[in-house]
């Protein structure tokens, strides 16, 4: 799946978010998924971690390590995520597929198979 963008107003970080939230692009690195997913495990280890633990996003964050993606990423994780995701889909001239009702797969191949 490739996904194109009407849109030069995106950051490298903001385009590869975008395609990561719908789906990974043939053009990937593997690198930057595993980024993605070095990124999630930290932010679910500082929401359960209590306050002598090291803070895993904030070393994340430090100016080797990607600070443009993990800062976008904690802004879409955060209260105001929708607000966030909104914008990158305006910016970059996407429809959201989240306001389109999506038939799951379970249930596509259950009315194929019946017919």
């Amino acid at each position: 799946m490739s996904i194109k963008f009407r849109s030069k107003e995106l950051s490298p970080a903001e385009a590869s978010f975008l395609k990561w939230q719908y789906g990974f692009d043939e053009q990937d690195e593997p690198f930057e998924r595993a980024l993605w997913q070095a990124i999630m495990r930290a932010w679910d280890a500082d929401a359960h971690a209590s306050e002598k633990n090291p803070r895993h996003l904030n070393r994340l964050g430090c100016a080797d390590a990607y600070p443009e993606e993990v800062a976008l990423y904690v802004k879409f994780r955060s209260d105001d995520s929708d607000t966030v995701w909104n914008e990158l889909i305006r910016r970059a001239g996407l429809s959201d597929r989240r306001t389109s009702k999506v038939e799951p797969t379970v249930d596509r191949r259950r009315s194929s198979a019946r017919a």
